[in-house]
Protein backbone atom coordinates (compact mmCIF):
# COMPACT_ATOMS: atom_id res chain seq x y z
CA UNK A 1 0.00 0.00 0.00
CA UNK A 2 1.14 3.55 -0.52
CA UNK A 3 1.68 7.26 1.18
CA UNK A 4 -2.14 7.73 0.08
CA UNK A 5 -3.63 4.91 1.79
CA UNK A 6 -1.19 5.32 5.35
CA UNK A 7 -2.74 9.29 5.13
CA UNK A 8 -5.92 7.89 4.90
CA UNK A 9 -6.01 6.07 8.09
CA UNK A 10 -3.94 8.59 10.04
CA UNK A 11 -6.61 10.89 9.13
CA UNK A 12 -8.92 8.47 10.08
CA UNK A 13 -7.55 7.66 13.57
CA UNK A 14 -7.45 11.56 14.05
CA UNK A 15 -11.44 11.72 13.15
CA UNK A 16 -11.62 8.96 15.97
CA UNK A 17 -9.54 10.76 18.86
CA UNK A 18 -11.53 13.80 18.66
CA UNK A 19 -15.22 11.80 18.55
CA UNK A 20 -14.22 10.24 21.91
CA UNK A 21 -12.65 12.93 23.29
CA UNK A 22 -15.74 14.42 22.35
CA UNK A 23 -17.95 11.64 23.66
CA UNK A 24 -20.13 11.17 20.81
CA UNK A 25 -20.31 7.87 21.20
CA UNK A 26 -22.80 5.93 22.39
CA UNK A 27 -22.78 3.66 25.45
CA UNK A 28 -22.72 0.76 22.85
CA UNK A 29 -19.50 1.89 20.77
CA UNK A 30 -16.02 1.14 21.52
CA UNK A 31 -13.01 1.54 20.18
CA UNK A 32 -11.06 -0.97 19.25
CA UNK A 33 -7.50 -1.38 17.67
CA UNK A 34 -6.78 -3.70 14.41
CA UNK A 35 -4.07 -5.74 13.70
CA UNK A 36 -2.08 -3.10 11.87
CA UNK A 37 -2.33 -0.54 14.71
CA UNK A 38 -5.58 1.74 13.59
CA UNK A 39 -8.78 2.42 15.11
CA UNK A 40 -12.02 1.81 14.54
CA UNK A 41 -15.31 2.70 16.53
CA UNK A 42 -17.59 -0.49 16.29
CA UNK A 43 -20.53 -1.40 18.42
CA UNK A 44 -21.75 -4.44 19.73
CA UNK A 45 -23.98 -5.21 17.10
CA UNK A 46 -21.65 -4.95 14.95
CA UNK A 47 -19.42 -7.50 16.92
CA UNK A 48 -22.09 -9.54 16.58
CA UNK A 49 -22.52 -9.66 12.94
CA UNK A 50 -18.74 -9.78 12.64
CA UNK A 51 -19.47 -13.61 14.37
CA UNK A 52 -22.82 -14.15 12.47
CA UNK A 53 -24.45 -14.48 15.63
CA UNK A 54 -27.68 -14.86 14.89
CA UNK A 55 -29.81 -16.86 18.22
CA UNK A 56 -31.11 -13.52 19.87
CA UNK A 57 -30.77 -15.15 23.28
CA UNK A 58 -27.07 -15.79 22.58
CA UNK A 59 -26.89 -12.11 21.58
CA UNK A 60 -28.30 -10.96 24.45
CA UNK A 61 -25.61 -13.09 26.61
CA UNK A 62 -23.01 -11.99 24.81
CA UNK A 63 -24.33 -7.99 24.66
CA UNK A 64 -24.40 -8.57 29.02
CA UNK A 65 -20.95 -10.48 29.40
CA UNK A 66 -19.15 -7.30 27.22
CA UNK A 67 -20.30 -4.82 29.33
CA UNK A 68 -21.07 -6.77 32.60
CA UNK A 69 -21.14 -4.31 35.49
CA UNK A 70 -20.47 -1.35 33.43
CA UNK A 71 -23.66 0.16 32.82
CA UNK A 72 -24.11 1.88 35.72
CA UNK A 73 -27.36 0.60 37.09
CA UNK A 74 -27.05 -3.23 37.94
CA UNK A 75 -23.87 -5.06 39.28
CA UNK A 76 -21.75 -7.21 37.72
CA UNK A 77 -23.09 -10.26 39.34
CA UNK A 78 -26.55 -9.64 38.43
CA UNK A 79 -25.30 -9.17 34.54
CA UNK A 80 -23.26 -12.43 34.70
CA UNK A 81 -26.85 -14.37 36.07
CA UNK A 82 -28.71 -12.45 33.43
CA UNK A 83 -26.08 -13.76 30.64
CA UNK A 84 -26.19 -17.20 31.97
CA UNK A 85 -30.19 -17.29 31.86
CA UNK A 86 -29.65 -16.56 28.36
CA UNK A 87 -27.32 -18.79 27.44
CA UNK A 88 -29.19 -21.31 29.03
CA UNK A 89 -32.48 -20.42 26.75
CA UNK A 90 -29.68 -20.24 23.46
CA UNK A 91 -29.03 -23.85 24.40
CA UNK A 92 -33.14 -24.58 24.56
CA UNK A 93 -33.79 -23.11 21.34
CA UNK A 94 -30.30 -24.95 19.75
CA UNK A 95 -31.88 -27.78 21.03
CA UNK A 96 -35.47 -27.28 19.91
CA UNK A 97 -34.48 -26.55 15.98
Amino acid sequence: MGDCYDANFEELDFIIEEVVDNKKMSKYDRVIVGKDGHKIIVDVYSVLQAFNITNSATAHAVKKLLAAGSRGYKDIIQDLEEAKASIDRSIEMEKNK
